[in-house]
């Protein structure tokens, strides 16, 4: 769907979630599977909000869960189609985020682990990661916006190209091109950075 989310699906309505947050079945029975408006965005975060919220909860400090909940719903908004099980599909986008934050902060945290334990032998490994990290982002920057999106999708939210075609709401053969194009594009632009540092 695009655009910017509606005003009301902010931060702060998840940690002092609306008392319809917390009790999902009477908010749910008005949710039907099909486009998702601002309003429907607005009934699904009242009525899902808190459950995500919860579970994210359960296993992150709550800054970090509040953080995947922003990020469950921006995907939502996204797709643009209201699932025909709302909050499972909900909770499973949040598992993900929460499986790619846990990732990169073990990622980060080893990363510091290994230069304050052994600076001598892990610091010219650490400083090429960092430096092709840095190129890579360099290289995302890039890239047109619905490649970044594609990239993200793939990468950050682990979905399969089906997973993909579902969000952006086209078929598996056109995803499976965006995604090849994405994919390619991303290299290109890797390599022309590489070839222009060395």
């Amino acid at each position: 769907m695009g655009g910017p989310l509606p005003d009301t699906l902010s931060r702060k309505h998840v940690s002092s979630p609306p008392e319809s947050a917390l009790t999902t079945n009477t908010e749910s029975h008005r949710l039907v599977p099909g486009p998702l408006t601002p309003e429907h965005t607005e009934e699904l975060f009242a009525a899902h909000a808190h459950g995500v919220y919860r579970y994210a909860r359960a296993r992150l400090p709550a800054a970090e869960a509040e953080d995947v909940v922003a990020e469950v719903f921006a995907i939502a908004w996204r797709k643009g189609e209201l699932p025909d099980t709302p909050r499972a599909w909900l909770l499973g986008v949040a598992r993900r985020v929460m499986a790619n934050q846990l990732r990169a902060q073990h990622r980060r945290t080893a990363l510091v682990e290994r230069v304050r334990t052994h600076p001598a032998s892990a610091g010219q490994d650490d400083v090429r990661l960092v430096g092709e990290l840095d190129e890579l982002r360099r290289a995302l920057d890039l890239l047109r916006p619905a490649d970044r999106e594609v990239i993200a999708l793939l990468a950050a939210a682990e979905l399969s190209t089906a997973e993909v075609a579902q969000v952006l709401g086209c078929t598996t053969a056109v995803a499976a091109t965006r995604v090849h194009r994405a994919r390619r594009r991303l290299r290109a632009a890797y390599q022309q950075l590489t070839e222009e540092g060395a």
